[in-house]
Order: C-alpha cells, then structure tokens, then sequence
C-alpha cells in the first residue's frame, strides 16, 4: 500500500509540474492544480501514517499487514 501511495505521490507531482510549468493552456491549469494537490495530499498521507507516527527512536516499528 506505501509503495503505491507513494507512485501516486510521485506521478502527481510530475503531472502537475509538466501541466503548469510546461503549458499555459487554460486545460492545463485545470488538470494541473488538482494533480499538484493531490499530490500534496498523498504527502500528508504517507507521513501520518500511525506506524511512522508511533516510532520510538528505542524500539523498532512493528507493522501489520492487511490481507
């Protein structure tokens, strides 16, 4: 699930930065504002994640894996 959070995060990103800084088309602002905040939200979901939250600098990070 990390690892497709974070292809998502990283293809947003590129998508968004290609749109808005690549062509000015009015299209391409439409499409790359949503894909830069979707990006910014992935972000934000990939680091509150309560494994990474609940890390000790002492213990090791247990995680459970959904089946």
């Amino acid at each position: 699930m990390r690892r497709r959070l974070t292809a998502v995060m990283l293809g947003c990103l590129a998508v968004g930065l290609v749109l808005m800084l690549g062509f000015e088309a009015p299209l391409a602002r439409i499409v790359g504002v949503p894909a830069l905040f979707a990006f910014i939200v992935a972000g934000v979901f990939l680091i509150a994640d309560p494994a990474f939250l609940a890390q000790d600098e002492d213990e090791p990070v247990r995680r459970e894996r959904s089946g």
